[in-house]
């Protein structure tokens, strides 16, 4: 695991037999997790710079850290996305527009993003940019699919609550590219919408500074509990059955988790993703006690159940 270009330490390429197997794309909220992520068969990262990314309270990337993973990520044949992905302000345009000139010099193989305005600044400005449309946006439907393909995104990230019938829907009336989450924490408000943090404190979970209150025990005369706070995402086992969904990339939550939690489950789904017909129940058994070893919640599917 190394970025110095020695062949020794080049990480293996994940399996690319099955053509219709999807990208699997890992958090990486430090240059390391992101080593690792692609050590243990990531096809793709995804971070951000310290300014507008929904994770802006956690470590986050500099400039020279986030220009040499991406030149080490094509160096592998991977690829890394970068995230500016949170709301601006009218003030803010300018400085994003800075940003985005600096990732032009950078060369990432995407960059994902919420804000309509900024949209627009980057397809007129810098057209050589490839844009993913941020699950912020909240797009659940195919009608927002086709809007997203009129303003220039190449790829949608779809909403937590988006259904397997809706994902039908959604791949059978559009072409863009489809990227889903399979695991992680989940949020019980919409996507891009929640104001939870903000009414509390301030703290804008759509401007990446969310303070997670929905994870606190609450009281009330009835009792006490984690009353907000659902499971954590988990859809190990539904692996062959999104293999055959027309996804294009299977995405993992964590930027703000730990490098061992990177390496656990992005290992356990290209386990699974790699198993051959008729070996997913074996594989799901190995991939499932990969993942014991990762902190978290009780496993959920979420709205996929």
């Amino acid at each position: 695991m190394s970025m110095n270009g020695d062949k020794k330490d080049t990480p293996p390429a994940p399996e690319k037999a099955d053509p219709v197997k999807p990208e699997l794309l890992a958090p990486a909220g430090t240059i390391t997790a992101g080593l690792i992520a692609f050590d243990c068969g990531a096809d793709a990262v995804y971070a951000g710079l310290p300014r507008f990314n929904a994770r802006e309270r956690g470590d986050n990337f500099t400039a020279d850290e986030m220009s040499r993973l991406i030149a080490y990520a094509h160096k592998i044949n991977r690829k890394v996305y970068v995230t500016l992905n949170t709301l601006l302000k009218e003030t803010e345009l300018t400085e994003a527009a800075d940003i985005a000139a600096a990732l032009v010099d950078m060369g990432p193989d995407a960059v994902i993003v919420q804000d309509l305005g900024l949209v627009h600044v980057l397809r007129t400005c810098f057209p050589s940019l490839t844009l993913h449309g941020s699950t912020q946006m909240g797009l659940h439907n195919s009608a927002g699919a086709a809007f997203a393909q009129t303003i220039g995104l190449s790829r949608i990230i779809l909403e937590r609550q988006v259904t397997f019938e809706e994902l039908s829907a959604i791949r059978k009336n559009t072409n863009i590219e489809l990227e889903m989450f399979v695991h992680g924490a989940l949020c019980c408000g919409r996507s891009g919408a929640c104001m939870f943090s903000s009414w509390l404190g301030g703290w804008s979970g759509n401007r990446g500074k969310c303070k997670q209150p929905c994870r606190r025990r609450y009281f009330s005369q009835k009792g006490n509990g984690f009353f907000f706070s659902p499971g954590d995402l988990c859809l190990l086992e539904n692996v062959p059955l999104l293999k055959k969904a027309g996804l294009s990339s299977l995405k993992i939550e964590g930027r703000l988790r730990r490098e061992d939690y990177v390496r656990s489950v992005v290992s356990a789904y290209r386990h699974m993703l790699n198993a051959a017909p008729g070996a997913e129940a074996t594989a799901l058994r190995e991939a499932r006690g990969m993942l014991m070893a990762t902190p978290g919640r009780k496993w959920t599917a979420g709205f996929t159940s």
